[in-house]
């Protein structure tokens, strides 16, 4: 069974995330599957619009598989960030081809930065967000420190951040960090409506609009900042302490090292 599904229909693609008995997390496969499906999207000119939504009701994507990484050693966690993790949301920042997010479900950690990466979010109304990464002692290095003061304020994006609070679908949309909140059998419906509604303006004009909002240069150096300061976090004893404590379902004992 594929671990992304990918759909064109009508000048539509639509990409679907598919471990919903792994709460469409972030594996190796997907990461590396998912960059694929958005890129070759991106380079079918039939295609004028790309949604990104996950499988079932329940959770969009739940970021990262920490269980993956329990079994990995260092050496390879540090490969499938470089080669893997990171090339995934730095390609999103390169793709023309506006994206809306169909958020079904929770959206945390790496899935919340998915959706970010996306240029229009609508969500079900048993949605959530939270960017989570500081309760295991790591940080929103994939996009989230860089796009959610773009999207909801500096002073919002510090507070969720920081306190690596979860949010109700309607506080987020009272952020503004959806566009819109549905029931969720209207979800995907909304989300195609939403594409209809730009499939209605010229394709070239919607490629050059996203390259002008996007912030390219501005992003990639603040990823590349970002990443560097979450390696920090990752040779760090509270790093570790965080992932085992999210593993034993017990809150983290910090050591500050």
């Amino acid at each position: 069974m594929s671990v992304v599904l990918l759909e064109k229909k009508n000048r539509i693609g639509t990409v679907t995330l598919n471990r919903p008995e792994a709460a469409n997390a972030i594996n190796r496969e997907l990461a590396r599957a998912l960059r694929e499906a958005l890129l070759s999207l991106d380079r079918d000119k039939s295609i004028w619009v790309i949604i990104l939504t996950g499988a079932g009701e329940k959770v969009f994507c739940s970021g990262l598989d920490l269980k993956e990484r329990n079994t990995m050693t260092e050496e390879e966690i540090e490969y499938s960030r470089k080669a893997e993790l990171f090339p995934l949301y730095f390609s999103m920042e390169d793709i023309e081809t506006p994206m809306i997010a169909a958020v079904n479900g929770a959206a945390i950690g790496g899935g919340a930065e998915l959706a970010m990466a996306c240029d229009i979010r609508v969500a079900s109304d048993n949605a959530s967000f939270g960017l989570g990464e500081v309760k295991w002692g790591i940080i929103p290095a994939a996009g989230g420190i860089q796009r959610l003061p773009l999207i909801a304020g500096m002073g919002i994006a510090k507070e969720l951040i920081l306190t690596g609070r979860t949010i109700e679908a309607k506080k987020a949309w009272e952020l503004r960090i959806y566009n819109d909140v549905v029931p969720p059998a209207q979800l995907m419906g909304r989300a195609l409506a939403m594409a209809e509604e730009l499939l209605q303006n010229s394709p070239v004009a919607l490629r050059q609009a996203r390259k002008a909002f996007r912030f390219k240069e501005a992003i990639h150096d603040g990823l590349s900042r970002d990443i560097e300061l979450s390696n920090g976090c990752y040779s760090s004893e509270d790093r570790k302490e965080g992932v085992r404590a999210f593993s034993e379902k017990r809150k983290p004992n910090w050591k500050n090292a």
